[in-house]
């Protein structure tokens, strides 16, 4: 696995800163989201005044010359918080301010002096980590654990966008929708190449509503990232301010500020959705250690936490399906997963999300009927008939910019139904308007559907004029 080298704190504008079965529940009104109140001590934070000292040098090693704006912003604590310990710092003889009398102490640069960069450095020998605050893990579970009250249904509307970016029989998209809509976990199986993958992504990036994350947690001493810029969207609301410093208390806007400042160490993002596929390991069932900047990465059903997972090619991966099962699945019957630290200790974690598998072998071949049982839903995704194919090809065809009449879809779709080894698909028919355009741009033409211009694309795609001289291939290889 790979991890992000350590935060970049010397930007003035840190990434951070956002200014047995089960049963069915009820659907509940969703909870009013709002991060919890900025803390207004360091006790309030859940974190030992050494962790955030150490965090603070960290961030000035980083930036240099930060102000204590800069510092704040990028700690995600308020300003007002850490001002007794910069004053203390100071006091150590851990770092020195450099600006002029008339600045504001807000404004003023710190500079780390000597003992202070020794200290620094070995924070920095420990754990690199120099980001926003992190959340204690009781927080952490407190939060997920109020989110996950009553059962999320996605909206309708969502899924429908989703099934609508396919060609799909009427029975079989009804049997989509309600497997999506009722929140449980379900698997799409069925022949490869007919939109299984299509379908599930675009109904992620279709999903509603929001959740709250953290962007790290802190348990026994050790550091889990879990916000992940790759994964999660975040919602930016109009910014509160997070508390300014002390030589602001005078103003009353500030003062009102302060009450209503939220704590910017939690982050609103669209309720995530994460996909895996056949690069899944062991390994990335589990926190992953980065052995350079000494903290963790969250793995992927810790990142979607509260939203959905789905395993692509569900049955391809390094990890046997019993094993993917027998750990996701007990963990969403119980709501809890437990995670071990390179120290040993194991954490137990709130576990709230829809778990989708998607695959192109049949059921039975994954897994036992006990295992099975527990995916309350299933559906087929069948090839298309000539019927479909042909709207699928049509839609293709303008997509692409091929001319077709009808006439040339209905002997299209007859020629390929013809064909013993080749097997009608949507990707069939995606492929096959792409290698018309391709071959028209390289005769010179305008790119048409005919007859002629079918048989070359197929050839190509499926290189069945040398099926003699393939079979000759693989027999030698298998004797050898």
């Amino acid at each position: 696995m790979s991890y992000p080298d350590a935060p970049d704190a010397s930007s003035d504008d840190p990434a951070w800163d956002d200014s047995e079965d089960s049963e069915e529940v009820e659907p509940v009104e969703p909870l009013a989201l709002e991060p919890p109140p900025a803390p207004r001590t360091l006790e309030d934070t859940g974190l030992s005044p050494s962790f955030v000292t150490e965090l603070v040098l960290k961030v000035m090693h980083y930036a240099e010359l930060p102000t204590a704006e800069h510092i704040a912003r990028t700690v995600a604590l308020p300003g007002r918080l850490l001002d007794g310990l910069l004053a203390s710092l100071k006091e150590g003889q851990l770092c020195e301010t450099i600006g002029s009398a008339d600045l504001m102490p807000g404004k003023y640069r710190y500079r780390l002096t000597d003992l202070g960069r020794r200290r620094a450095e070995e924070a920095l020998a420990r754990c690199r980590y120099a980001g926003p605050a992190p959340v204690p893990l009781d927080q952490y579970e407190e939060m997920a654990e109020q989110q996950s009250r009553g059962q999320w249904r996605p909206e309708k509307e969502a899924i429908r966008k989703g099934i609508a970016s396919l060609i799909l029989e009427d029975d079989i998209a009804n049997f989509v929708e309600r497997a999506l809509y009722s929140g449980r976990c379900a698997m799409i199986f069925g022949p490869t190449g007919n939109g299984k993958t299509h379908l599930l992504a675009s109904f992620i990036d279709n999903l509603d509503g929001a959740i709250l994350i953290p962007y790290s947690v802190y348990a026994y001493g050790q550091i889990i990232k879990i916000f992940d810029s790759f994964v999660h969207i975040r919602v930016n609301d109009e910014d509160a301010d997070n508390g300014s410093s002390s030589g602001e208390a005078e103003n009353g806007a500030a003062l009102l500020s302060q009450v209503r400042a939220k704590d910017k160490r939690w982050v609103k993002i669209r309720r995530p959705g994460v996909i895996v596929a056949g690069e899944l390991t062991l390994d990335h069932l589990e926190l992953g250690f980065d052995p350079v900047s000494r903290f963790y990465q969250a793995p992927p059903h810790l990142k979607a936490q509260g939203g959905i997972l789905v395993v692509d090619d569900f049955g391809r991966q390094k990890v046997p399906p019993r094993e993917l099962l027998n750990r996701w699945i007990m963990s969403l019957e119980r709501g809890r997963d437990n995670l071990t630290l390179q120290t040993g200790e194991s954490i137990n974690l709130p576990f709230h999300l829809v778990l989708l598998l998607s695959t192109n072998l049949a059921p039975a071949a994954l897994t036992d009927e006990a295992l099975l049982r527990r995916i309350p839903y299933k559906v087929y995704l069948p090839p298309p008939p000539p019927g479909q194919f042909k709207e699928i090809l049509r839609g293709q065809c303008q997509q692409w910019g091929v001319e077709c009449s009808e006439q040339a879809l209905d002997d299209a779709v007859a020629f390929i139904f013809s064909m013993p080894d080749v097997r009608p698909s949507g990707s069939l028919a995606r492929d096959m308007a792409s290698i018309i355009v391709d071959n028209s741009a390289h005769d010179g033409c305008a790119p048409v559907l005919t007859r002629e211009a079918l048989d070359l694309a197929i050839q190509q795609f499926t290189a069945r004029q040398w099926a003699d001289a393939l079979g000759v291939a693989a027999a030698s290889a298998s004797k050898g």
